[in-house]
């Protein structure tokens, strides 16, 4: 069985989160972790439309949904799907009828949380890439590949190049901050399951890596990040969330001055 629906994004916004919750419901099915060859399948981001579809979507639908029975919902969640135009023509070809979602987070809070994984994992020198440095310098273009996951407006509007309105399902991270239950609820709606259903780690969402309070913009400046640097970053990203705001009638003012 191939998916009926995909979760594309975003990075850093409770993608697994979404993938741990939906394990939980009993008319979904996602991929669970299974050996493959060895080594554990990233069953909470097979990201196969991206970096796996030289492998045919045979060894997709058998890699990651074999175990399906029956369940009315069936799909994955990959992190990365909203940012790739030919993930998108893939999937809109190949899953005639998908559902697709986003969730978005506020654009700022990814850039950093993008900067603090590269940091974390010395990916890169902390003392040759600080933010600063690469705002203000000729490192433009390293930010830019953590900044450009939060350019939500311009994704969106390719996203519905490929899929139509009602089949895609936009939510925002702040929402499930607020109350993760009704967040949760507006997925089993948009999937048509049972949505009375109430998963027991709907409150968990603060323990998963990379969505704790100690990884927000204001955790980064304590600890050296400059005031100034934070406007410039709101800035960079101003344009875009004035255009989001048209594009799904939200109000993010908080995104402006979070």
């Amino acid at each position: 069985m191939l998916p009926n629906f995909l979760h594309l994004g975003a990075a850093k916004a409770a993608s697994t989160y979404l993938w741990t919750i939906y394990q939980e419901h009993p008319e979904i099915y996602v991929p669970l972790k299974l050996e493959e060859g060895g080594r554990t399948t990233n069953a909470d981001n097979p990201n196969f439309f991206v970096g796996t579809y030289h492998k045919g979507l045979d060894w997709y639908e058998k890699t990651f949904f074999a175990g399906w029975n029956g369940e009315k919902a069936v799909g994955e969640t990959s992190n990365s799907y909203m940012l790739f135009e030919p993930a998108l023509e893939r999937i809109a070809r190949d899953l005639p009828g998908v559902r697709v979602s986003m969730i978005l987070r506020n654009p700022v809070e990814i850039a950093f949380l993008q900067y603090a994984t590269n940091i974390k994992s010395q990916l890169i020198n902390l003392e040759r890439a600080s933010l600063d440095k690469m705002l203000y310098s000729h490192s433009w273009q390293l930010f830019r590949m953590w900044a450009e996951p939060g350019f939500y407006a311009s994704h969106i509007r390719r996203v519905l190049r490929f899929f139509p309105r009602e089949r895609v399902h936009i939510a925002f991270y702040d929402d499930l901050c607020a109350d993760s239950l009704a967040f949760v609820r507006s997925f089993f709606r948009f999937l048509e399951v049972d949505d009375r259903f109430a998963p027991a780690q709907t409150n968990t969402v603060i323990g998963f890596p990379g969505t704790s309070g100690s990884d927000t913009p204001e955790g980064t400046i304590s600890k050296g990040i400059a005031p100034d640097l934070l406007e410039e970053l709101r800035l960079v990203f101003r344009e875009d969330i004035e255009q989001l705001e048209q594009l799904t009638g939200r109000d993010l003012s908080a995104w402006r001055r979070a």
